[in-house]
């Protein structure tokens, strides 16, 4: 591998996770209804306990720092403040403050996500991301917990609104494999334009806060490519999903142009009022996980997808660190800093990890020689944790937890991240 001498002064170099996927889970959300459902989860197991990060956060934040990280993102879990509506648990938000006061005193830099998929039970039960009122009740919610963590001793700046938006429509309302489980393309559409009002809303109160505050979202960003290159119909499928699932989303919260279109539904635009005139989006943040090959089909929806001939994570995902590159290129059109938000694999061997950040932190070496704005690069995930519709199987974490003991153990890809973390 050739020396990177690309990164910038103050590179983010870190980790992240999110709050349902370790803390454990004693409040009633949608996702524990799930996780308590028969068939919801591959594997049979549940987030009860997850990896206690909830009470052994300062173990974390110590294998964060030895590993030479500067940056830890976490999220707050948006059932724990909010419990029923309009009822705000004091206490748990005054926990995330020490929880994040202790991740800066270990000198790491907090970058906050205010929503990572979970939501209240109340708040599913009234139609969730469809629900009436939903953007309003996000914005409120928003500005309770940024009023608070803006404040000394966690003087949060890094904020997310969302992680994957367009993730929990895919798979709330399309595939159905995630709550609420449906499948209506009218709904998808309604709970895409929802994510985009709310979205506004948490800005808009976010910034009448007053602070140099960052705000984002973290965006799932495939590479797609058509599989037949001599094919002008998968062409045209690998371009409709990359305007849809890649760029219109954060085109929306840049301008205001709320407009989503599928086939099945009619489309439908509105214009938001950018808060304070200017887009809401300080940054970009970018999970990527990999390219995805786009195929033309003879019915509806007339496209689908499929992974790549490249090796295959232990979830059977495409490994392809070059389709990074593209990515990162692809998202500087919206002239953001860019930061890699998440890239990670499931590989409970720990034989590919290793590889797979070596090949990552050198495609965004050239994307920043190329040009791109990138301020840092966090890997998913520091322990392994929940997967969602996986359960607990996959394990994608430098370090091993045990469920059976609640230990940690550093896997060789940590002291391979360490190592290049130190070359820097």
């Amino acid at each position: 591998m050739a020396p990177r001498k690309n990164f910038p002064e103050g590179f983010f170099w870190g980790v992240g996770h999110s709050a349902f996927q370790v803390e454990g889970s004693p409040r009633d959300s949608d996702w524990r209804e799930w996780t308590h459902t028969k068939g919801k989860i591959a594997d049979g197991t549940d987030a009860e306990k997850a990896t206690d990060f909830w009470n052994r956060y300062e173990e974390d934040f110590v294998l964060a720092r030895e590993l030479g990280a500067n940056c830890f993102r976490l999220s707050i879990a948006w059932e724990r403040i909010e419990p029923e509506a309009g009822c705000y648990d004091e206490e748990a938000l005054d926990h995330y403050i020490k929880i994040v006061a202790s991740c800066r005193a270990h000198g790491l830099e907090p970058v906050v996500t205010l929503h990572h998929f979970a939501l209240p039970l109340w708040l599913a039960r009234e139609g969730g991301l469809c629900a009436e009122g939903f953007a309003e009740r996000f914005g409120a919610y928003a500005g309770r917990v940024v009023a608070r963590l803006m404040q000394s001793p966690t003087s949060v700046r890094w904020w997310m609104t969302f992680n994957e938006p367009l993730v929990m429509v895919n798979m709330g309302y399309l595939i159905a494999e995630w709550p609420p489980g449906l499948k209506s393309p009218a709904l998808a559409m309604k709970a895409a334009k929802n994510l985009v009002r709310a979205h506004f809303q948490a800005v808009e109160k976010i910034r009448a806060l007053g602070g140099d505050l960052q705000v984002s979202i973290a965006q799932h960003w495939r590479d797609f490519q058509p599989r037949r290159f001599w094919n002008p119909l998968d062409y045209a499928a690998a371009a409709y999903l990359n305007h849809v699932f890649n760029r219109n989303f954060v085109k929306a919260l840049m301008t205001g142009r709320n407009s989503w279109w599928m086939p099945g539904a009619r489309e439908r635009l509105e214009i938001l009022v950018l808060p304070q005139g200017r887009p809401t989006l300080d940054y970009l943040g970018i999970n990527y996980y990999g390219r995805m090959i786009a195929v033309s089909t003879a019915r509806a929806p007339f496209l689908t997808v499929e992974e790549g001939p490249g090796p295959k994570t232990d979830l059977g995902w495409e490994i392809c660190a070059p389709s990074l590159v593209k990515v990162l290129k692809d998202a500087s059109r919206f002239g953001l800093p860019l930061l890699i938000s998440e890239n990670g694999l499931a590989d409970a061997a720990d034989t590919k990890r290793g590889d797979f950040l070596r090949r990552h932190i050198e495609a965004a070496s050239e994307a920043i020689a190329l040009g791109a704005n990138v301020i840092g690069y966090l890997h998913w995930s520091l322990t392994d944790n929940f997967e969602w519709a996986f359960g607990l199987t996959p394990r994608f974490g430098l370090v091993a937890y045990n469920y059976d003991t609640a230990k940690r153990r550093p896997r060789d890809s940590f002291n391979v991240y360490r190592q290049m973390i130190e070359d820097e």
